[in-house]
């Protein structure tokens, strides 16, 4: 049964990218198991970590994955929330088999979803699947799956990463990137039409320094071997 369940591979040296709080810069990666995202595990007996391949995938799976995009025209977003955002660049170091949930047929013929279920906002489905991929195991007893691939409902047709707990030594922070300051900012802004608006009143400095504008970022440097941390569109890599 399970052998039909396709999977892909993400190699080592790739980077994928978790959107975080500020406050959060330096901290390990957090494994969230409280049950309220879509493919946590429902026992609450293993953590989940959600990655996206670009920034556009894991900003509107985060930031933005409640906004209504057609009740509410106006995608805004404060300045003062911005700066209080940071991209977590994680590199990938040893390679990572996922359970493909994007291929086709998966969700009907293996699952039996239909898309309404797959992209409810009633997490039962979902959380159900990820216990499944999570129990599987191979003839010798190792796990068959790190995480799951699965499609982005805010961002389709891109698919995001949800990683196992038990994989957590399979990847690691490169580089913390202050949302301003990550080069795809300025193209995913106006891309999906994004407005920034300025902070009302006085705003009081924080102990980090931020740039006055949205130009053109630096130069992301500062993992390992002081080598460049390369974030273009597709499948970035960090060595």
């Amino acid at each position: 049964m399970y052998s039909r369940l396709p999977s892909l591979r993400i190699d080592a040296g790739e980077l994928l990218q978790h959107v975080s709080r500020a406050i959060y810069r330096g901290s390990p990666l957090y494994y969230g198991r409280d049950g309220t995202n879509r493919y946590d595990d429902p026992a609450r007996a293993y953590g989940v970590l959600y990655l996206g391949r670009d920034l556009p995938t894991a900003l509107m799976e985060s930031v933005f994955h409640k906004h209504q995009w057609l009740a509410n025209t106006k995608r805004s977003i404060a300045l003062k929330e911005v700066r209080s955002r940071l991209v977590r660049a994680v590199g990938v170091l040893d390679d990572l088999r996922l359970a493909d949930l994007t291929a086709a047929g998966v969700m009907a013929g293996y699952f039996g979803l239909n898309l309404e279920q797959l992209s409810s906002r009633d997490y039962t489905h979902t959380q159900q699947m990820s216990a499944q991929v999570h129990a599987m195991h191979a003839e010798d007893g190792q796990p068959l799956f790190d995480g799951i691939l699965f499609p982005s409902r805010n961002n389709y047709p891109a698919a995001s990463i949800a990683l196992f707990e038990r994989a957590k030594a399979k990847v690691s922070v490169i580089e913390d990137i202050d949302l301003i300051d990550h080069v795809d900012w300025p193209r995913f802004v106006a891309t999906y039409r994004i407005g920034v608006e300025p902070d009302p009143g006085r705003v009081e400095p924080d102990n980090e320094v931020f740039p006055n504008s949205l130009g053109a970022p630096p130069v992301l440097t500062g993992c390992p071997r002081h080598q460049t941390v390369h974030l273009q569109a597709g499948a970035a890599r960090w060595r």
